[in-house]
């Protein structure tokens, strides 16, 4: 898994990934609305997606 605070700024292109060695793909999960608006706020704060937010959180507690 590559890190996003080594990598160089790339301009997107679909199918090729650029934060980590694979694309992402979608996913649902269900929450509760507090929980959801805690998400949003968080990831707005920190200037990322939620779904980044996530991404970031998870690999996290498996590294």
């Amino acid at each position: 898994m590559s890190s996003t605070s080594n990598k160089k700024s790339q301009k997107r292109m679909r199918g090729i990934p650029v934060h980590y060695d694979e694309l992402k793909k979608a996913h649902n999960i269900m929450l509760t609305n507090s929980s959801w608006e805690w998400l949003r706020a968080s990831a707005k704060q920190s200037g990322v997606s939620v779904g980044e937010l996530i991404e970031r959180w998870v690999r996290s507690q498996v590294d």
